[in-house]
């Protein structure tokens, strides 16, 4: 492996760890509000952790609806940690030299669709919010730089998995021919 792969894969490292302590730091804001309005049944001082913004506004939302669209916003997020764990493995496969195999395919592609299922899972669960709590927002108002990125991140992931996927397949014909 090249000097230059080797630096590829320590800065991912380095970006992969700073990207798992912001997830963990966001999951556990997120948490902490829903374990807070468990607790004490009332909406934290926190604002909701929705993009859908709610401060101001006389919506009429009971504490249980907060706590199901707070518990799937968490599920949802859950999505981030699988999308990371798959580039991990991509990238653990790339530094043992096993470049054009299935399994670095199929990992870019689980990683796609999980960074896809966060970015419109969130997006459906903030059309939800803004329905339930009927305000003035526009869905509009909820594409915010996060979605886009995580819409980015997981179709480029995909469109990594059908490169490689082509890869195998020149890779096999190449063997074929010799």
């Amino acid at each position: 492996m090249s000097h230059n792969t080797n630096k590829g894969i320590k800065a991912f490292k380095a970006i992969y760890l700073v990207g798992i302590i912001f997830a963990v730091m966001k999951l556990i804001e997120y948490l902490q509000w829903t374990f807070q309005l468990i607790k004490k049944w009332r909406l934290p001082e926190e604002p909701f952790f929705s993009k859908v913004n709610l401060n101001g506004i006389d919506a009429d939302m009971p504490i249980s609806a907060y706590l199901v669209f707070g518990i799937l916003y968490i599920v949802v997020f859950g999505f981030i940690f699988l999308g990371l764990y798959q580039l991990n493995n991509t990238t653990k496969l790339i530094s043992e030299n096993i470049i054009f195999q299935k399994e670095v395919g199929s990992a870019f592609k689980k990683a796609g669709r999980s960074f896809l299922a966060f970015a419109f899972g969130t997006l459906i669960i903030d059309i939800s919010v803004l329905l339930w709590a009927q305000t003035s927002n526009r869905v509009i108002d909820l594409l915010s730089t996060e979605l886009i990125v995580f819409l980015i991140l997981g179709y480029l992931m995909l469109f990594l998995a059908d490169i490689f996927k082509e890869g195998i397949t020149l890779q096999e014909e190449n063997e074929l021919t010799i």
